[in-house]
């Protein structure tokens, strides 16, 4: 049982920090470690529980044992380069964001992000199999500008200089229907960014923060809408339309959500062996730690060149590579129990695989450090602009991230497959914009107090 002294150390350092939080009132649910600790605990905590006997019986107790005390060594680091204070150095010497706010600049550009959104949507709905071009399968990669234009109307509507409830029911419209639709579309993530940002959107424009009802209602719709999506992928009891998912919404069970969830194991036939767990995040760790570099090589940070090289176009760069792709394959085809080959695109490693990829436990120490003085720094900017409109929308579109980090094969996949070309671009317009229009305008006065009130 010395494996599991390290997860429960992990789970006992997760919820001393909440109820610390909790207990000098300082929490702050849009605070981005919260939703870090939910993805690193649902993995190194949740899933190194409900795994164990597979990963002792596929890995062995020292590969196990190894992983767990690698998770709680690495989160008390992550932790501690959180909270030293340095991100708030860091963000208060960045540059503010602009002081005005458009209303009419939001009103024309938010439906038409809306509607693209909706198209991209609607293709993922209703796949023709008919060849595309490949401009016109670049441009339907965009659903999440329709969360965006929803947060951009809700924001400016829930302004209290300025209340605009006309816009404040388009936004909430806008998140729901985006829920609904990513829900139909066996989506976990987009549906649980809906619920997140949409919460988010509502409170932080008046400088509040739900209450615990509305904490607690906020985080039961949340793993209903992960576990509706989840269930409904790949469902062949119901038919693949609106009306049959309907019938499937009606008859849900409750239960499953346990399931979904890596809570509980579903139904499987008696066996004297586990069944695999491997390409469960926690399953794909152990398969890093006890593959790499014995049986295949680190990839020393390849992927990361991705946040670049991924904006670089293929009409430039023809022979384009996917950064750290190779070594990614050549570990699971080592250390896979099955058979793979270089066509596997197999499930996520978590943010601990990547850092065993990366290059081992001092790989592990740089990423979580850069990861932690990033969120820190990115939620500090956000507290010290607090007032800002275009803060508002950017922390809103921007916090639920801390969650992609921990279940990725990559922890920084969020930004070139979500952030960087979906939310970054109507930011970036905004900030331009509003810069411009307000280029006169007199400078805000710091919020940092205030917001944390």
């Amino acid at each position: 049982m010395t494996d599991q002294f390290f997860v429960y150390g992990t789970a006992a350092v997760i919820v001393v920090l909440i109820l610390s939080q909790i207990f000098r009132r300082s929490f702050d649910p849009f605070a981005p470690v919260w939703l870090f600790l939910t993805g690193y605990g649902q993995i190194y905590v949740v899933q190194a529980i409900t795994c164990r006997e597979y990963g002792l019986h596929a890995r062995g107790v020292e590969v196990v044992t190894q992983a767990n005390a690698r998770a709680l060594w690495a989160l008390v680091w992550f932790l501690a380069v959180y909270f030293c204070g340095l991100g708030r150095v860091i963000s208060a010497k960045l540059p503010r964001p602009p002081q005005g706010w458009s209303t009419p600049a939001v009103v024309s550009i938010a439906p038409l992000l809306i509607v693209w959104g909706l198209i991209c949507a609607g293709v993922a709905i209703r796949q023709t199999g008919v060849p595309e071009s490949a401009e016109a399968s670049l441009l339907r990669q965009f659903p999440t500008m329709m969360l965006a234009g929803g947060i951009l109307l809700l924001v400016t509507g829930r302004q209290p200089s300025r209340p605009q409830p006309a816009l404040t029911a388009a936004g909430i419209a806008v998140v729901v229907a985006y829920v609904l639709i990513w829900m139909f579309n066996a989506k976990r993530s987009h549906s649980l960014f809906g619920v997140l940002t949409g919460i988010c959107a509502y409170y932080t424009p008046r400088l509040r923060r739900p209450s615990l009802p509305i904490l607690s209602a906020t985080a039961m719709i949340g793993v209903l809408v992960v576990s509706l999506a989840i269930g409904w992928r790949g469902n062949g009891g119901y038919e693949q339309s609106a009306g049959g998912f309907l019938n499937y919404v009606s008859e849900f069970d409750p239960s499953s959500i346990l399931v979904n969830l890596s809570l509980k194991s579903g139904e499987e036939e008696p066996t004297d062996e586990p069944r695999s767990r491997e390409t469960d995040e926690y399953g794909a760790f152990l398969l890093m730690m006890d593959t790499v570099p014995e049986k295949s090589p680190h990839d020393y940070g390849a992927s990361y060149l991705r946040i670049v090289s991924t904006y670089i176009p293929r009409l430039i760069w023809h022979n384009k590579p996917l950064y750290g792709r190779e070594q990614w394959v050549s570990a699971w085809i080592a250390g896979s129990e099955f058979p793979r080959d270089a066509s596997f695109t197999g499930p996520a490693i978590s943010i601990l695989g990547a850092c065993q990829l990366n290059g081992g436990p001092l790989a592990t120490a740089v990423v979580m450090a850069v990861v932690a003085l990033m969120l820190r720094t990115s939620y500090d900017y956000y507290r010290y602009h607090a007032l800002n409109p275009w803060a508002q929308v950017w922390w809103a579109l921007t916090f639920y991230n801390a969650w992609m980090l921990t279940a990725n094969d990559d922890p920084f996949v969020w930004f070139y497959y979500n952030y960087g070309h979906t939310t970054l671009p109507p930011l970036a317009f905004f900030w331009i914009y509003n810069a411009l229009a307000s280029r006169h305008a007199p400078a805000q006065g710091q919020a940092w107090e205030v917001a944390v009130a």
